[in-house]
């Protein structure tokens, strides 16, 4: 068996050199060798190529598992789990796993919301063994920080038909993406003039288009579910009854100045009829059963505000905004709810009647509107400068509807978070 082509092939020349066939015969015989060589030499660059490729698989995936679990402190352990499922486990057959926070060099070097992964390996040589190389030491290196999510519309039912429906004359364009969870052949539903446009659309199962309707871009179909992006909220608290069953009936407060609402726990829910104008004071209004229905032609102001929707006196109650009210929501810009609008409790069963949020064409919700269980109906805008979330179990689009995602205004950047490489 030959074990070495450049050797076996050098020493036949040997033997020819001397077999009186003449110096062409050498020329051709060392040619020969040196394209060999030159053969071996390409074999095993290709060969420590695909070893790197398969490497920076693994040093981008330990970089982004470090920088998901900077909040928590243990990007290393992260990081280099990561890795060895990746097949690269440190300490074993002599390789090298290094987590870095901040990265030992680079453009981020001194940022510490960056994290860098560098994975390397000697590995062995095969033709380059006859020029004295034995191993050659592979590396891939890579960075990743958290920034804010790609998508800002999550529809959570893994099987619904129609899990996201936009029925009549629709019109759509959001500056971020949609992700669709139900593996249904028509988890993604459109019907009629339709119009629905953003960076990405991507659905677990398939979708469903007639009529009128433009998708843009086409829906990518099979994509891997996503868990729910807000899952890591928790819940505020449920305090004692500050109000209950509040009603308000065309009251607009004294003088003709809009009713002064203000936060706390609301037993039994909130109810406003007529032309109605109110001002939420920042803070939490915690829906203790009952939830919040605005019918009429009421007008609705607040920023930093964020709706809780639980259960409590008189069970359960969807939230409703009706009618032709205007309302101009913006949600808190820091602390443990920051970008949280509407945030329906977990538990509340699947089953459970949907929510209604409707506003005429001057309405704003700039945040996240968070019902993980239930259905949402939908009709509203962010601000030109402002944002919106939604995630729902089932979710209705309803009229035109503008979705903004710029997160500036809040402390620590979208509520939804994702791993981003940077180098």
């Amino acid at each position: 068996m030959i074990t070495n082509p450049i050797r076996a092939l050098g020493a036949s020349c040997t033997l020819l050199r001397g077999s009186g066939r003449g110096q062409v015969i050498v020329l051709v015989c060392v040619s020969l060798v040196a394209m060999m060589g030159m053969i071996g030499v390409v074999t095993d660059f290709a060969f420590m190529q695909h070893q790197k490729n398969m490497m920076q698989t693994a040093a981008d995936s330990a970089a982004m598992a470090g920088s998901e679990e900077l909040s928590y402190g243990d990007q290393v352990t992260a990081g280099k789990a990561d890795a060895a499922a990746n097949g690269y486990t440190d300490g074993a057959s002599s390789v090298t796993v290094t987590i870095n926070n901040p990265p030992s060099t680079g453009p981020n070097a001194a940022n510490s919301a960056y994290v860098e992964a560098i994975v390397s390996k000697p590995e062995p040589t095969y033709f380059m063994r006859a020029l004295g190389v034995g191993t050659l030491t592979v590396s891939a290196r890579a960075v990743a920080y958290e920034g804010n999510g790609p998508n800002c519309i999550y529809v959570m039912d893994p099987s619904a038909s129609g899990a996201f429906s936009a029925n009549g004359n629709v019109a759509v364009n959001s500056s971020c993406g949609l992700l669709v969870d139900s593996s249904s052949s028509s988890g993604l539903s459109v019907n009629g003039n339709v119009t629905i446009t953003a960076p990405n659309i991507g659905v677990v199962g398939n979708y469903s288009q007639n009529g009128n309707s433009t998708l843009t871009p086409t829906p990518k179909t099979g994509v891997i579910a996503a868990s729910d992006p807000l899952a890591y909220l928790q819940a505020p608290t449920v305090g004692s009854c500050a109000h209950t069953n509040f009603s308000l009936n065309g009251n607009n407060g004294s003088s003709g100045s809009p009713y002064q609402m203000y936060p706390g726990t609301y037993c039994g829910g909130i109810s406003v009829n007529g032309n109605s104008t109110l001002h939420f004071n920042a803070g939490t209004y915690v829906l203790a059963g009952g939830g919040m229905n605005i019918n009429g032609n009421s007008t609705m102001s607040g920023s930093g505000v964020t709706f809780y929707n639980t259960t409590g006196s008189g069970g359960y109650g969807a939230i409703t905004l009706n009618g032709n009210s205007q309302a101009n929501f913006s949600a808190p810009t820091s602390g443990s709810l920051a970008g949280i609008l509407f945030f329906q409790d977990r538990s509340i069963p699947a089953g459970a009647a949907g929510s209604t949020i409707n506003g005429n064409s001057s309405s704003t919700f700039d945040g996240a509107i968070y019902f993980a269980t239930t259905t949402v109906n939908f009709n509203g805008n962010s601000s030109a400068n402002g944002y919106s979330i939604l995630v729902a179990d089932k979710l209705v689009l309803n009229g035109n509807s503008s979705l903004g995602s710029n997160y500036t205004s809040l402390t620590g950047g979208s509520p939804i978070k994702g791993t981003i490489l940077a180098e």
